[in-house]
């Protein structure tokens, strides 16, 4: 009986994780709550086997888990991804990709990889939409070290992150908006810019406020804005330590401006003085 209320734990914890639409490549296994599998012994483990060869996609799945997280195997782990894969379960097909991509838990097979990212995008799998468009877009700067992952497209990219921003996912309707202020694999448009950035910061992605501030200051010539944005960022719990910096640098620079627009303002309402004398 114990072994079988811990097999039905861990099926319970996988059906969370999918429902959340989360991936075993987000958290700390042993200090996640999600991450509470344990041991199983022998007779669960041959049921689930049985199962998952028999085409039960959820049974594949959590063999798959069990073998990167609780007992690694990686050769019996990336069996059943394949076998999941093939079923058309996007998370798998996410996994299998990224490791083609990769070329660290399987062969390096970037076409192959880029085929079952696709597969997931076409699902709505937001992880393999942002794979997509993060390494099919053109970098903006290079080193000498730097090696594609895949021949670059910026149209592409677009899609994808379009794809994404559609879905309201934060990291994507900012990148939308980056593409469209800079007119990168689609034609430049501020008012697209400002909204994609907007919508994105409102959900309380730092990032967006970072990059909004800026160019409301920098680009738009809108301190006001600059300056709520900026605000915005420099309070949010979230916002990194370099994300602080360059906010509380635009907050600055726009508290600047609007002085000097003010003083300036102030200057041209100033009565004339004529003398009633000669």
């Amino acid at each position: 009986m114990p072994d079988v209320w811990r097999l039905l734990r861990l099926c319970k914890v996988i059906a969370i994780t999918a429902a959340q639409n989360l991936s075993i490549t987000i958290g700390v296994p042993g200090k996640d709550s999600r991450f509470t599998y344990r041991y199983l012994y022998d007779k669960p483990l041959d049921s689930l086997r049985k199962a998952a060869l028999d085409g039960d996609t959820e049974a594949q799945m959590t063999l798959v888990e069990y073998y990167q997280i609780v007992q690694p195997k990686p050769d019996s782990a990336r069996f059943f991804l394949h076998m999941a894969a093939k079923k058309g379960v996007a998370p798998a097909q996410y996994l299998l990709g990224l490791a083609y991509l990769r070329g660290v838990e399987a062969l390096k097979k970037p076409i192959e990889g880029k085929r079952l990212l696709q597969a997931a995008a076409q699902q709505n799998y937001l992880l393999a939409i942002r794979v997509l468009y993060e390494v099919l877009e053109p970098p903006d700067s290079v080193s000498t070290l730097y090696v594609a992952v895949l021949p670059h497209d910026a149209r592409e990219a677009f899609r994808y992150a379009l794809q994404g921003a559609e879905l309201r996912d934060p990291h994507a309707m900012m990148t939308v908006g980056r593409l469209y202020g800079k007119g990168k694999g689609t034609s430049q448009n501020d008012s697209l810019a400002q909204y994609w950035l907007e919508e994105s910061a409102k959900t309380g992605y730092p990032a967006a406020q970072v990059l909004l501030a800026e160019w409301y200051q920098q680009k738009w010539q809108n301190p006001q804005r600059a300056l709520y944005w900026a605000k915005q960022a420099a309070d949010n719990p979230r916002s990194s330590l370099d994300e602080q910096y360059r906010a509380r640098i635009t907050a600055y620079d726009a508290e600047t401006t609007l002085q000097v627009l003010q003083f300036m303002q102030e200057l041209i309402t100033i009565p004339a003085v004529h003398s009633s004398s000669k």
